[in-house]
């Protein structure tokens, strides 16, 4: 290698510049390198490891379906092996306490020998189905052991043994298959098969209801079916109904007649595809080589069955969302929608299938010749068809008068020739009802199947999933529409003179005729979507197919689509649901509010003082409980609680950089704050954009609103507008991780201090040991993601972020709310409210018992632990954890309202001033500071201190009205201090949407022009940025009109900066003539950043003015000489400058320091405290009438000088004018009335 360097021209001494340039370019050349060396590196490494096992791909394919399969197998069976060689081991270690020792020293059990598991190459199940099969093997196997190995007790001929074989192998079905199902439990080491259906329960929700009832053809097991079935994995279902059935005969019967089903209609199928010559590759004809979702068919049930799944869906509770067997084959609705079949065949099957079922021809007898019977017998599916005859929202007849019509009249009837056509009959009603049914459940279950297949496989394969959505589609319409045809007028006129033969070719003419641009829709739908190059469409087409319950025409996917727009129900049943469009507007407006930079910071010391409270209480609570409870360990646990806590801050500020990231470069929708809150499901936007844009399908109107929305959602996700949200979403997570660690150090102090109690010899325990038990307790907090899993940590950390679920009356307010969103922006945050008063209340002694979650705990004891499960208690340790958090925070408050009265008591902390508004402004005009405490001179607000903000404005406000109103007077009505405390409530700020409601509704003056304002400016992004900016660099308050503009002006002062913009006047303080809020730019930069408030201004004179109980509200809206300033707020603005300049602020401090003034203020007080203040008016004392004196004066002499202003001048001249014309009127007037006389 040769180096060329530069030399310079003294002598041949090389340039150390333009070394160092080309050794810096060396180097990076080098790294960049190595870089590239290291992903090569990665890459070949994982392109190995997929070879070994596909299913670490991104998409899994055949190869990763058919190794998880693989898994299933060998790992069940590795179980059974398992279990049966650990057996005695386990027994003996349950029996001697061994077991329950290391599981709870290592959180698991793991037998000593164990011969058959390799825990250097574990076998891996990856998915819940993957794990749902094993665990069938695996009980399966132990089952047929169990069988084999009676059979050779039996053999033995030795009498206990072969006695006890002989009478299980004799036993009856049942008795049999329970003792079996027994004896592999209690061999298995998977606990009665908890991994197996628990992994079946945590993927469905939904699966409770079977899972607990053991029925194996409940309407939920039928849709588990269809959608294992979709997936080509019926023998998932198989694995669940046998786990169910404990291998009993009746499910062995349910398995052998659902797979024989799937193989007949695979070979039907395949026949159909032979004898049409299809050359290309079609999956049944072409099996072996066929994916598992390929050509994966829906077996069919016995249509009476599917008749009593279906009604069961409709009546039975816990049902609803469940399906019923089929009773169609592929091969049937591959016939009509892809090669203009008719339905006919399915519906005579159906029906013939029906009729040879005992309980249908039973039922068709008890009604023979009485129609009005047969409406009440199969009223549900009458019911349906009418919904599938009438559209899904007839508005001219309700479905009681639909069955009146159906069974109070004759059918309808059509002469042809000798015969006489009756276009329906009961039995076709409910034969019509139950193939639409049965299609519709299937079809939603299909988008299920697709949904859970995404990620694994292509959806649009060749007879994949995508193929069986538009077969069965299709095949619904054709049927429904043929329903509709029919139970037309329409129909007797299009029969007239045609054979029955020729009638029915012509209807099935007319539908298909009908169907083809529907057909031609669908397949275009399905087209752009596989079309897509990142599949996002296809995905969303089938979330939406799974969500969707009656889908009966592409009538209805527009109806849903427009619902999902513009709101309303989407079917009858269903709640009303808010828009998208709406939706977005709120969200937007929300975002908005938010966006001042304290809002975040309000929200980090909101959740960070109830995080790191919470320990700190528990063991405060602890050790005021221990010379009760002598539980020392709860002490201790608490303290290693609050130190695991702190030592986690770093790896926290790690965490909340990491998520910020995350939440900054991704989706709006996954976020959840204390504020905001958004589900990624709440609609599917790319469903709805290819029908807006792309199907032609939708109106003009449609078209434009999406338009809009979608503008709205696009700023919805733009990273400026929301930054609040997300760094309060990244803060919400750090803190989450928080209170995660700290359990994490309780449980190992518990581990520790438990093993000292059982003589386990231990190393002194500090810091190092207990990071070393505390490692054991991490998969026990957090799950593989890092996300939350133990119950207590999850409702800690709902509690500190203010989003646990509203319930009781909270919960129906919020309905309401949801409901009418034109109320909505006056309780933005109302989950936020509820869950923060709830808090202060918890902390606040005697309000505590209105909290139920209190009581609840307060007097729980270990035989109601299951009813605490909702707060995150599952054991005793848990429920005394709590119950000293509670006594702890009841003394925190305790300590609080004492501080609290003795900061009253001493003058240095305020409330929410008077109850009457007009007073409480003219006393915030005159520099009172409502809701501060004084901290060493400086007045701090506490409003953002959270959660005792609520404890000390009522305390303030309960001492204020005692001092108003006389101790007698609080001590009678104090049962009716409900006032103040509304009055405190309806001050914070998530909440203050409720006074403004109240004062709508009670028509104050101004309050619409207000309220319209706010809405406008808070529909614009970054509303709360803009105000908190416009305070900053333009400082004081304002003197305004009610007007909307001024008002919009007043919320967007950076506007009084721009050239030829003629600002709004500024408000003064009439005690000094200095303008309002006169801070210098550092004091407000904190307040614009800081959710806690400085002020650095007070005296004694405002202390005596506010003490006095001189009424502040001296009006600014008329002059000395009358006239009026109400629509004039600049010459208001000059009118209290003039005043202020009048040196107020200096009389009124003398006046404070004359023995006179202080005497008539202690004869004020002393009336009030006899109970005399209704026989004397503030006014009537000496220093009141001294004030009165001041404050005249001073007006009259601004007054004077200002009324030689010309905008004045002109003002007091044109008043005088229109003053004139009245009298003129008054005595014009009067001259009328005396002729009338």
């Amino acid at each position: 290698m040769t180096s060329s360097y530069n030399y310079s021209n003294d002598g041949g001494v090389p340039d150390v510049d333009e070394i160092k340039k080309q050794l810096e370019e060396s180097q990076l050349e080098t790294d960049a390198f190595n870089q590239a060396n290291a992903e090569e590196a990665v890459k070949v490494e994982n392109y190995n490891l997929t070879q070994q096992d596909p299913r670490l791909a991104d998409q899994w394919g055949v190869k990763g379906i058919a190794k998880e399969l693989q898994s299933s197998l060998s790992g069940g069976l590795q179980d059974t092996a398992s279990s049966v060689s650990t057996f005695a081991e386990r027994t003996v270690d349950a029996f001697s306490g061994e077991m329950q020792r290391e599981k709870e020293e290592k959180g698991y059990y793991t037998p000593e020998w164990d011969p058959f598991v390799n825990t250097d190459d574990p076998i891996i199940t990856r998915t819940w189905w993957g794990q749902l099969l094993r665990g069938t093997v695996h009980f399966g196997s132990l089952a047929i052991g169990t069988v084999l190995a009676a059979k050779g007790l039996a053999a033995t001929g030795i009498p206990i043994l072969a006695g006890g074989a002989s009478a299980l192998l004799g036993a009856g079905n049942i008795t049999r298959a329970i003792a079996i199902g027994g004896m592999a439990d209690l061999i298995s080491k998977e606990s009665d098969g908890h991994n197996a259906l628990g992994a079946m329960r945590d993927r469905y929700g939904w699966m409770d209801t079977p899972l607990s009832t053991k029925e194996t053809d409940h309407p939920i097991m039928m849709k588990m079916k269809n959608i294992v079935e979709g997936m080509g994995i019926g023998l998932a279902f198989d694995g669940v109904g046998y786990l169910l059935g404990k291998g009993g005969k009746a499910v062995k019967r349910q398995i052998i007649r659902r797979n024989s089903s799937i193989e007949n209609q695979t070979t039907t199928a395949a026949l159909a595809q032979i004898r049409r010559a299809e050359a290309e590759f079609r999956a049944d004809k072409n099996k072996p080589f066929a994916g598992r979702h390929q050509g994966a068919h829906i077996s069919e049930v016995d249509a009476g069955d599917a008749r009593e799944q279906l009604k069961r869906t409709r009546t039975d509770w816990g049902s609803e969302d469940g399906s019923t067997g089929s009773v169609t084959t592929a091969v049937e609705r591959e016939r009509v929608a892809k090669y203009s079949g008719t339905t006919d065949a399915i519906v005579e099957s159906t029906l013939r299938s029906l009729m040879s079922t005992d309980k249908f021809a039973r039922e068709l007898d008890a009604v023979k010749g009485d129609r009005r019977l047969l409406g009440e017998i199969w009223r549900d599916s009458i019911e349906a068809f009418h919904q599938i005859t009438k559209g899904r929202s007839p508005m001219d007849m309700t479905p009681d008068e639909y069955l009146q019509d159906l069974f109070n009249k004759k059918p309808a009837t059509i002469p042809l020739g000798e015969e006489v056509y009756e276009t329906w009959a009961g039995e076709t009603v409910v034969t019509a009802d139950l193939v639409v049914g049965s299609l519709l459940k299937q079809l939603r279950d299909t988008g299920i199947a697709g949904r859970e297949l995404k990620d694994l496989v292509s959806l649009d394969d060749i007879d994949g999933p995508a193929k069986q959505i538009v077969d069965t589609m299709l095949t619904a319409m054709f049927q429904t529409k043929k329903s509709r045809f029919v139970a037309s007028d329409y129909f007797r006129s299009f029969g007239a003179g045609k054979t029955k033969a020729q009638l029915n070719d012509a209807v099935n003419n007319a539908v298909k005729s009908d169907m083809e641009d529907v057909k031609e829709s669908i397949l275009s739908m399905m087209k752009i979507a596989k079309d897509d190059p990142d599949d996002n469409l296809l995905n969303a087409l089938f979330e939406a197919f799974s969500m969707m319950k009656n889908v009966n025409s592409l009538d209805d996917f527009d109806n849903w689509a427009r619902k999902i727009l513009k709101g309303g129900k989407l079917d009858e049943s269903s709640p009303d649901r808010t828009g998208a469009l709406v939706r977005s507007l709120q969200e937007m407006v929300s975002h908005s509010v938010l966006s001042g930079p304290k809002t975040p910071m309000r929200a980090l010391l909101g959740t960070g003082a109830a995080t790191f409270l919470r320990p700190l209480e528990t063991y405060l609570g602890a050790m005021i409980r221990m010379p009760f409870t002598r539980d020392s360990a709860s002490v201790k646990a608490s303290l290693a609680s609050i130190n695991g806590m702190i030592e986690a801050i770093p790896e926290a500020f790690d965490l909340f950089f990491t998520k910020l990231n995350g939440y900054w470069s991704g989706d709006l929708s996954t976020i959840k704050t204390r504020y905001v809150e958004y589900t990624k499901g709440d609609y599917n936007w790319e469903v709805i954009r290819k029908w807006a844009e792309e199907s032609g399908r939708a109106s003009p109107e449609d078209r434009a609103i999406f338009a809009f929305t979608n503008m709205i959602r696009g700023i919805n996700n733009n990273n400026l507008f929301t930054y609040s949200t997300k760094i309060m979403a990244a803060t919400d997570d750090a803190f989450t991780f928080l209170l995660g660690r700290s359990k994490m150090r309780e449980k190992a102090m518990r581990r520790v201090l438990e093993m000292q109690g059982n003589g386990v010899e231990l190393p002194k325990i500090d810091a190092n040991l207990m990071r070393a038990y505390e490692d054991d307790f991490y998969e026990e907090i957090f799950d593989a993601a890092g996300n939350i899993k133990d119950d207590a940590v999850n409702f800690a950390r709902k509690e500190v972020t203010l989003t646990q679920d509203l319930t009781g009356f909270a919960k129906g307010l919020n309905d309401v709310l949801t409901a009418n969103p034109y109320v909505r922006p006056f309780f933005l945050f109302a989950r936020t409210g509820v869950n923060g008063l709830a808090l202060t209340g918890k902390h606040t002694p005697g309000f505590n018992f209105l909290v139920k979650e209190f009581n609840d705990i307060a007097f729980a004891t270990k035989k109601n632990l299951p009813e605490l499960k909702k707060y995150g208690i599952n054991n005793m340790v848990e429920l005394e954890n709590a119950k000293a958090l509670q006594t702890g925070r009841l003394a925190l408050g305790s300590a609080i309202t004492f501080m609290g009265i003795q900061a009253w008591m001493s003058g240095r902390l305020t409330g929410n001033g008077p109850s009457d508004r007009q007073k409480r402004q003219g006393w915030i005009d005159g520099g009172y500071l409502p809701r501060t405490i004084d901290v060493g001179g400086v007045r701090v607000g506490y409003d953002s201190i959270e959660p005792f903000n609520l404890i000390l404005s009522t305390v303030a406000d309960v001492g204020d009205a005692s001092i108003l109103m006389g101790e007698e007077w609080t001590e009678r009505e104090l049962q009716k201090i409900s006032l103040v405390i509304a009055q405190a409530i309806s001050s914070k700020s998530y909440l203050a949407g409720i006074q403004q409601l109240v004062d709508l509704a009670a028509g104050r003056p101004g309050q619409v022009e207000r309220i319209v304002a706010g809405l406008a400016n808070n529909t614009v992004p970054l509303a709360g940025l803009r105000n908190e900016i416009g305070k900053l660099v333009t400082p004081h308050m304002r003197e305004i009109n009610s007007g909307i503009f001024q008002s919009l002006r007043n919320r967007n002062l950076l506007t009084e900066n721009f050239p030829g913009v003629e600002g709004l006047p500024v408000k003064y303080d009439m005690l000094n003539g200095r303008p309002i809020k006169d801070y210098d730019f550092m004091t407000r930069a904190f307040n614009a950043i800081s959710p806690i408030t400085l002020n650095l201004e007070e005296s004694d004179a405002r202390r005596f003015l506010f003490n006095s109980g001189y009424d502040l509200r001296m009006s600014i809206y008329y002059a000395p000489d009358g006239t009026n300033l109400t629509d004039e707020p600049q010459i208001r603005s000059m009118f209290q400058r003039e005043i202020g300049n009048q040196n107020l602020e200096y009389e009124l401090d003398k006046l404070s320091k004359d023995p006179r003034i202080i005497a008539s203020m202690e004869l004020m007080y002393n009336d009030i405290k006899r109970g005399l203040r209704g026989d004397f008016d503030a006014r009537d004392y000496y220093h009141n009438i001294m004030i009165d004196r001041l404050y005249k004066k001073a007006r009259v002499t601004a007054w004077r000088r200002l009324t030689d202003y010309p905008n004045i001048a002109a003002l007091i001249a044109k008043q005088k004018v229109k003053k004139e014309a009245q009298i003129a009127k008054q005595f014009a007037s009067s001259d009328i009335l005396s002729m009338y006389k």
